[in-house]
């Protein structure tokens, strides 16, 4: 990946998490996480190998995105290196599911497996739900700085618009084609408007959902 102009601050000068509570700070598209030494350096030495999920990427991708459109699923983990697809959904919020992305395709699996609901509906769920949990029995735990947060937060609070998750979805793939340095997995998070990207040189990239088409077209060729 090439060096944005933005030059995102380095994360261990931080004071605050690199993603808090809230998500990303307000002045940042987007952060970067540098990784292992060792696996930068030897990056070269290690011969790139299609993964099972490679031979069927577009379909993989065109059915995340569907995901995301039209059930429960409310964020999603893609494994381009272990053909590994975890989904999170609003039917049982603390806990995931792990799908092996052959099985994610085939015919009749995401009908069994995931529960229809407008797109619309699932982000007045998630609204729901955490204004139950944060004005709630738990709000008596918090202390007053995090009460303002939140209150402020949860009513200034905008779900990432549909018709962006089809361009940052498909994104993926274009990282995952790039030839020295490329996507090894990928998640994005609904709730949190925000896009996680990991290469195989173990760095990371947190980007907000919102900038993400736009991060991909500047950091490739």
């Amino acid at each position: 990946m090439s060096a944005d102009t933005r030059n995102p601050p380095d994360v261990g000068i931080l004071e605050e998490p690199i993603v808090g509570a809230f998500g990303l700070p307000g002045d940042m598209p987007f952060v970067s996480i540098k990784g292992d030494p060792s696996l930068r350096e030897t990056v070269p030495l290690r011969p790139r190998q299609k993964s099972r999920l490679d031979r069927i990427a577009g379909e993989v991708l065109e059915t995340c995105a569907e995901l995301l459109h039209n059930t429960g699923v409310y964020a999603i983990y893609i494994g381009f290196n272990s053909s590994e697809v975890r989904t999170e959904s609003i039917f049982n919020p603390f806990s995931y599911e792990v799908h092996d992305a052959e099985d994610l395709v085939k015919p009749g699996y995401t009908k069994r497996h995931f529960i229809a609901v407008p797109y619309e509906e699932k982000m007045r769920t998630v609204a729901w739900v955490r204004a139950m949990v944060q004005t709630g029995p738990l709000r008596h735990y918090l202390p007053p700085h995090w009460i303002k947060l939140m209150d402020d937060e949860r009513t200034s609070w905008q779900p990432l618009a549909a018709d962006r998750i089809d361009a940052i979805v498909q994104s993926f793939n274009t990282l995952r084609r790039i030839e020295a340095y490329y996507l090894r997995n990928a998640a994005i998070s609904l709730p949190e408007g925000i896009v996680r990207a990991s290469y195989n040189c173990d760095g990371t990239y947190i980007v907000r959902a919102d900038y993400f088409p736009e991060f991909v077209r500047i950091n490739t060729p």
